[in-house]
């Protein structure tokens, strides 16, 4: 698998954590986070074991990826996902919970607590339509738009709308941070224009021969499972396709008529991506990885179910 690849797929969560939740990694999170955060100056930031801040350790959904605690006292959570997920939105807030909670002395009626940022890195359209990458939301009133609180605030980085190529970029420090974060995985060496320290720091670390030997070994093993698992979904995409196709076919000849051929293969196409729907599922697929083989949204999803 090293041979495959030079750099590790920083899009994997694990990887991603793998790499840059190190101390020797720590300045390049701190420029990433001064970045996505301009309001802040963050000089410095501890790596915060994640463990002691879930508020029910028996669900899996309550691990996020990193948590780093600033200089300033700010809380930052940091989640990577590459594949959609239904309700992340609300997903995120309810990882903010936790570093509220840690922090709160309810008993003692202080409800006081330091900034609270969830800095989602995602790879699927977040919110449909449009270009843009970063998305921040903080809490508001509806009417005035005045800010309630500052304390809180969630940001979405949906890097499936990045599009540039390295001879696109423009020198921009977070746009260099895109690139990389999205492309690294298929690159051979550093672009020219990421010529900046951290874009250097970055490359050195994520270069798989640099990592010692232990964090090597993970990353190559969840590389090599996400490869075997996109394999996985081409080919029941493709199958499904098929399948839908020869139904349609089937259907528009049966319909006899030119007129009724392209009604009867687009319906009979309709209908095999539903059979082909329902065998998945049968199968023990969730809905959200079917509709992410089928590359249909999880309403239409629930529609031919």
């Amino acid at each position: 698998m090293q041979g495959e690849f030079k750099y590790a797929d920083l899009l994997d969560d694990d990887v991603f954590k793998l790499v840059f939740g190190r101390e020797s990694s720590k300045d390049v999170m701190i420029e990433f986070l001064n970045q996505v955060i301009p309001d802040r100056m963050i000089v410095d930031l501890e790596f915060v074991d994640k463990e002691m801040h879930h508020l029910d350790r028996s669900r899996k959904d309550s691990v996020y990826d990193m948590f780093c605690k600033t200089d300033d006292g700010s809380r930052i959570v940091v989640e990577v996902q590459r594949r959609k997920q239904a309700n992340f939105a609300e997903r995120a807030i309810y990882y903010s919970t936790f570093s509220i909670a840690n922090q709160v002395s309810a008993g003692a009626g202080c409800y006081d607590f330091y900034p609270v940022y969830v800095i989602s890195i995602l790879n699927f359209g977040f919110k449909p339509g449009g270009s843009k990458v970063k998305s921040e939301f903080r809490l508001y009133e509806t009417d005035t738009r005045e800010l309630l609180t500052d304390r809180v605030t969630f940001i979405f980085l949906d890097l499936s709308k990045f599009k540039k190529t390295a001879e696109e970029l423009s020198g921009d420090i977070l746009e260099g941070m895109y690139f990389c974060f999205k492309n690294i995985v298929s690159l051979t060496e550093r672009p020219e224009i990421l010529e900046h320290d951290v874009f250097r720091k970055i490359f050195e670390v994520s270069e798989l021969i640099n990592m010692d030997e232990v964090t090597r070994s993970k990353v190559i093993e969840k590389m090599t499972t996400e490869r075997d698992l996109r394999n996985q979904m081409e080919y029941a995409r493709q199958e499904a396709i098929a399948e839908g196709h020869a139904e349609g076919h089937a259907k528009g000849h049966a319909e006899g008529l030119a007129e009724g051929l392209a009604e009867g293969l687009a319906e009979g196409l309709a209908e095999g991506l539903a059979e082909a729907a329902r065998k998945m599922v049968a199968s023990g697929m969730t809905h959200e990885v079917v509709a992410d083989i089928l590359q249909i949204p999880e309403g239409r999803l629930k529609e031919m179910l």
